[in-house]
């Protein structure tokens, strides 16, 4: 799951810098829409495509025979208390902007039953418009078009977005993008319905003071006052630029290239999560480290080339348990490589590995030394 999570998180902020770059200051107002929801639903789409990885996994351990005694590294680990404490965080927030979020839906209900002088906002199909405000006509039909393209919905699917990723800045300006094209689909429409493009901006500049709640299609929203008048005025981008959603094909086809190759590195560190078992010595981990202690320490060739530094040596554990391609991946010294490599091949027979219920291969890396005790 945490592998899932980042690799939203970075096709999230990956497809917002696209959309930033090439995208944002297009005229192609619904494909802009259409590109930002994408984007997003995509993000939680791709991370989930299930990959078949190569089972393998290194052990982290760090052997080292000091002298007659025997001194060994413990696995390193995850902290599990700060691990749990992150999670009781994340989750903490969740359920308070879970909380915050209706909190609001409320209070958009309740603005909705009694709605307050000069209002002028959406909310699905609810819709309030003071009867009385100038220019009526034109606010109510504004408000129509966000309600027959269903602009909320996108509010609501962005506002979910923003609780399951919180955390992630690039969610909050998902939904300022999303708003923003919401204005411009919705002023664009109705100034082509009226005609007047002059007025309607006019419209929009005196409006700009009005309050209207948070989450709704807010007709008086002062923060995009200068980029929906500025929209208005603006003329349809060339079909040549259409070329820049076309680019979307390739970025999306190296998020879902990069998310498989992620996850399967991933899955080969990771053979402890659900569904998995690494493969697992006789007697445990201290009895594999005890194993190598006694060989190692018992090694004419480790103690006559004591203190030159440690071997490292990769091994797999086959699906019958035993111990096959030990091999040496670095080494201070050529002499210490057969023997290094003796030790490992010789290992008793382990329980093998097991993903899915079946026998699986898992390669393993571990570091053998040997240091002479220095006395003081």
């Amino acid at each position: 799951m945490t592998v899932y999570f980042i690799l939203v998180h970075i096709c999230l902020i990956t497809g917002y810098g696209f959309y930033k770059i090439f995208l944002e200051k297009q005229t192609y107002f619904t494909l802009n829409r259409i590109s930002l929801i994408g984007l997003a639903v995509l993000s939680f789409c791709i991370p989930a495509i299930p990959v078949n990885p190569h089972l393998s996994a290194s052990i982290p351990l760090d052997l080292v025979i000091h002298g007659e005694t025997l001194s060994q590294v413990a696995p390193q680990m995850w902290n599990d208390y700060i691990t749990d404490w992150l999670k009781w965080i994340y989750f903490a927030v969740v359920f308070f902007k879970v909380g915050w979020l209706i909190i609001r839906l409320l209070y958009i209900r309740n603005k909705i039953n009694k709605p307050a002088h000069n209002a002028a906002f959406s909310f699905f199909r609810y819709k309030i418009v003071d009867r009385k405000a100038a220019n009526f006509e034109m606010i109510d039909y504004h408000e129509d078009v966000h309600i027959r393209q269903w602009h909320s919905l996108d509010i609501l699917f962005f506002e979910i977005v923003a609780i399951v990723a919180w955390f992630n800045p690039v969610v909050y300006f998902y939904q300022r993008s999303i708003k923003r094209m919401h204005e411009f689909l919705a002023d664009r429409e109705t100034a082509m319905h009226f005609g007047n493009y002059h007025q309607y901006a006019t419209l929009i500049l005196n409006k700009a003071l009005h309050y209207s709640p948070e989450m709704t299609n807010d007709f008086t929203d002062k923060h995009l006052l200068k980029q929906r008048i500025a929209m208005l005025g603006k003329k349809n981008a060339s079909r040549a630029n259409l070329a820049s959603y076309v680019l979307l094909i390739p970025v999306l086809l190296c998020l879902t290239s990069f998310s498989a190759l992620y996850k399967n590195t991933a899955a080969t560190a990771d053979v402890g999560r659900k569904g998995a078992a690494a493969p697992a010595f006789p007697g445990g981990l201290n009895a594999f480290l005890g194993y190598l202690s006694k060989e190692v320490s018992q090694s004419n060739i480790f103690r006559a080339h004591h203190d030159q530094g440690k071997v490292l040596v990769s091994f797999v554990v086959d699906t019958d348990g035993k111990v096959v391609l030990p091999q040496v991946v670095d080494s201070p010294n050529a002499n210490l490589n057969s023997e290094a490599v003796r030790i490992i091949g010789n290992s008793p027979r382990w329980s093998p590995g097991v993903q899915n219920g079946q026998p699986v291969r898992v390669k393993h890396e571990i570091k053998l030394g040997y240091q002479l005790s220095t006395t003081n």
